[in-house]
């Protein structure tokens, strides 16, 4: 196979103009050189491509760069604002390396390559001006890592590069169907099962609950979740619908309008589609309500810095109304109405036939959002008049949830065989283009196909409530296929790696699950990826091994015996002694319970470093130093005895850590797990 036309920054003259307009020591996290600039002439929407870079003291650089791609291009400044285990600045500087990072071109939707072009170029021109910082004249090793979004423009610099980066870590992987199709299925379920249902679920799959995810449902309850499930939505990963939300769904929206309008009148018209069908949850739940205007109070509010992760960045590209008025209506709506990004409609008036959004609605006066008319950027109802008629209506935002029945991708992609019949046609009607890939291309500048350049270690999380596990199964088999095709000698196990983690969601901040019982961050296991990346490259020491796996019904399920699993995080199990059922025990306010934990490590990757506990929910973990290792640090037990004083139902959970051998005190590459049981307390 003939090797693609790969981009070379250093042959495009749109980048030929660097120029740097700051140039400081500063003091914090640890003392560093800032340099700030940009390229001149490529301004494109109002935006020029511009780079921050912070440079390690002299005798601290270790000769490479980690340069950060975040999910939506966000400005060049956003590593600043992060601290504790979150912060990349701080991990770059005290790893030996400077950190690199761009605002990538900012959003540019006729020019996704601008993507991939802008990081290149600033790479390139990092490594000129490291050159000059240190004095004297070297290669940079360079290594890019980005996570959800951030991972699309991972792969897309990997794949269409040679030689810019040595390696790469893409992580909470996503794939050219994701979005919205990972997103849609999964606001069906949290909009058909509502609270009550939801809660049901998460107590299903908690220590001492049913362990079967469909107890307790109604029939469509249970095939609406099955659906998502097979999907890929993991099934330990409910307990996230208090905050999830419906992630970037309405953010897409007015691309899925612009591509496929008809859409949104088929659904609720021709036979194949939910809408169509008077039984289904979204025939059953239209809300169409008519009302009139009763007054018009001119608002103003900035536009929102939201998030600089991976689970929220996204939401830096909504674009608030901040001409828009709220609109106090005459009547309200029905109370039991789901009106959740519910559209306004205006029907008579100067306003006649815009619509937008709701953002929210309190005692009948609306809030307008814009990402159903992100195009607009001022009152998204010039000339709406006091009197003038309006419609709420949830239609589209129904038509929404199953959109992923009406886009199958070919057969490579395993979950979508659910909606193929026997003979591997399409169940339900489809939309004449995939809107998916094109979601792909313009938040990474290609369409991921594998053919990557350079070693990449891909980390993937089993309960990503947002980028579905299984996305990094079909990342590694586009690899295997491309490097095969490319018939030169190279082997996926020399340059690829495929790495599981558990209890862990899609964002990677510590700050945001601190104190919570189901989960972990994954920001040690990031970062030993990216010190183990660079190993690679540099050393020639390679990683371990890909974690083992296996995939049922969009399922991505891990061996328990940790030996099998290896990986860098530990195994973690918490059990009540001398309980018939270890994962649930019921006892009487004042009785003692007896807990015992038990934490291993894989064999000669990482040693047990650390226990905390959280014994009654508080959401603070208090760290103990009661446990006991064994004489290789690889297995670690404590035993505790907690009295709980009054009546009701506790989880208590304990989270272990692991650290490299080689810096057992390191704050940035803890890694971690946890695990709980259930006491239920009686008087």
């Amino acid at each position: 196979m003939a090797e693609e036309n790969l981009y070379v920054p250093e042959n495009d003259p749109y980048f030929s103009d660097p120029y740097i307009d700051l140039k400081e020591w500063r003091d914090k996290p640890y003392r560093h050189l800032y340099i700030h600039g940009g390229f001149r002439g490529t301004t494109e929407n109002g935006t020029e491509v511009r780079f921050s870079f912070y440079f390690p003291e002299k005798e601290k650089y270790e000769g490479r760069f980690y340069q950060y791609l975040s999910p939506a291009p966000e400005n060049e400044h956003t590593n600043e604002y992060l601290h504790g285990e979150d912060d990349r600045l701080g991990f770059a500087l005290t790893h030996g390396a400077y950190l690199v990072v761009s605002n990538q071109g900012g959003f540019q939707m006729n020019d996704p390559e601008r993507l991939f072009r802008s990081s290149a170029n600033t790479a390139q021109f990092s490594r000129k001006v490291a050159q000059k910082v240190y004095g004297y004249q070297h290669r940079p090793y360079g290594y890019c890592y980005g996570g959800s979004g951030g991972s699309f423009k991972t792969m897309g610099c990997m794949e269409h590069t040679k030689g810019v980066w040595d390696g790469a870590v893409p992580y909470v992987l996503a794939n050219p169907m994701a979005a919205p199709n990972n997103f849609a299925p999964r606001v069906r379920v949290m909009h058909v099962l509502k609270e009550k249902g939801l809660e049901r679920i998460v107590d299903n799959m908690e220590p001492g609950g049913s362990g079967n995810l469909y107890d307790g449902l109604t029939d469509e309850q249970a095939a609406v979740l099955r659906e998502t499930t097979c999907m890929g939505f993991p099934k330990r990963a409910w307990f996230a619908h208090t905050f999830m939300g419906d992630g970037s769904l309405m953010v897409l929206a007015p691309y899925i309008y612009q591509i496929c309008p008809e859409y949104f009148h088929d659904f609720w018209t021709k036979k194949g589609y939910a809408g169509a069908d008077p039984s289904s949850p979204e025939a059953k739940d239209r809300y169409q309500f008519i009302t009139t205007v009763k007054s018009l109070t001119p608002i103003s509010r900035a536009k929102k810095q939201r998030g600089y992760n991976a689970g929220d960045s996204w939401l830096n590209s909504m674009d608030d109304s901040e001409a828009t008025p709220l609109i106090e209506i005459s009547d309200l709506p029905d109370e039991q109405a789901d009106l959740f990004h519910c559209k306004v409609r205006v029907l008579n008036g100067k306003a006649e036939g815009k619509e937008a959004a709701i953002d929210t609605m309190q005692n009948g006066v609306i809030h307008i959002s814009n990402p159903l008319a992100a195009e607009i950027h001022g009152d998204v109802f010039p000339g709406l008049a006091i009197g003038d008629q309006i419609m709420l209506d949830n239609s589209d935002y129904l038509a929404m949830m199953t959109i992923q029945r009406h886009q199958v991708p070919d057969r490579s992609f395993k979950v979508y065989d659910m909606y193929r019949n026997a003979d591997g046609t399409p169940k339900y009607p489809q939309l004449p283009v995939l809107i998916a890939p094109s979601v792909a291309k313009n938040g990474g500048g290609a369409v991921p196909t594998g053919n990557i350049h350079g070693k990449m270690i891909v980390l993937c999380t089993v309960l990503d409530e947002s980028a579905f596990p299984w996305a990094g199964d079909w990342y590694k088999k586009q690899v295997e296929k491309r490097l095969s095709e490319r018939n030169n000698g190279t082997s996926p196990d020399n340059c690829f790696r495929l790495w599981f983690m558990d209890n862990c969601l899609h964002g990677e901040t510590a700050e945001a699950v601190a104190g919570n019982r189901f989960c972990v961050d994954y920001n040690g296991m990031l970062n030993q990826a990216l010190i183990d990346v660079a190993k690679w490259c540099e050393k020639g020491i390679a990683p371990h091994a890909n974690v083992p796996y296996r995939i049922e019904e969009g399922q991505v399920i891990l061996p328990d015996d940790i030996k099998e699993r290896g990986g860098l995080q530990p195994a973690v199990r918490l059990e009540v002694e001398n309980a018939d059922n270890p994962a649930c025990v019921q006892v009487k306010a004042g009785d003692k319970v007896a807990l015992r934990a038990t934490v291993e490590a894989a064999p000669n990757t990482v040693i047990v470093s650390g226990i905390a506990w959280d014994f009654e929910n508080s959401g603070k973990f208090t760290p103990s130093d009661k446990w006991t290792a064994s004489a290789d640090g690889t297995k670690a037990v404590e035993e505790e005895t907690h009295v709980f004083s009054k009546p009701g139902t506790y989880f208590p959970t304990v989270k272990a850590y692991t650290t490299s051998r080689e810096k057992p005190d390191d704050l940035y590459t803890r890694c971690k797990n946890v695990s709980r049981v259930r006491v239920i307390v009686s008087e």
